[in-house]
């Protein structure tokens, strides 16, 4: 291999910052989140503040996040992944300037009423100095809104 290559691989992987590990939320820190009004929908993205604890598996084709009791394994080849939880969900993972973004959409029945309600958002990752921000952008029916949330590394 070329020198000239090399580097660049070099360069490349040193792009993406380690986001490997088990992360605790920071409240203070943290963008805080109300409390779901009652009668509205458990798990309807934004309405929650999100675990306390977050953990991390990246390897080279994927990225695992636990948070709760619920683990999604994205591909990083723009394969969209699918899971439930309050609600359909699907996304896709990439790294973008040395950041890790999911882009989401969560679709789940309101009931008789609303009928179908359709979310979606981008949940960017960057980690610097053992502490790693989360910015969660989520878009529906009432707008935009977007929360910052911050993790130390648990020990």
């Amino acid at each position: 291999m070329p020198a000239a290559a090399a580097i660049v691989i070099g360069l490349a992987a040193q792009a993406n910052p380690d986001l490997a590990g088990t992360w605790s939320l920071d409240p203070a820190r943290s963008d805080q989140v109300p409390a779901p009004a009652r009668g509205t929908a458990r798990g309807t993205p934004g309405t929650t503040a999100p675990p306390a604890q977050l953990t991390i598996v990246p390897s080279t084709d994927s990225v695992a996040l636990t948070q709760g009791a619920q683990t999604v394994t994205f591909k990083l080849d723009g394969t969209e992944t699918f899971w439930f939880q309050g609600g359909e969900n699907r996304g896709t993972a990439a790294w973008q300037g040395g950041r890790l973004v999911i882009s989401w959409k969560r679709e789940f029945y309101a009931g008789p009423r609303e009928g179908y309600v359709t979310y979606s958002g981008k949940d960017v990752y960057s980690a610097a100095a053992g502490v790693l921000t989360v910015e969660k952008t989520t878009t529906g029916p009432a707008g935009t809104d977007t929360k910052r949330f911050v993790y130390t590394r648990s020990s």
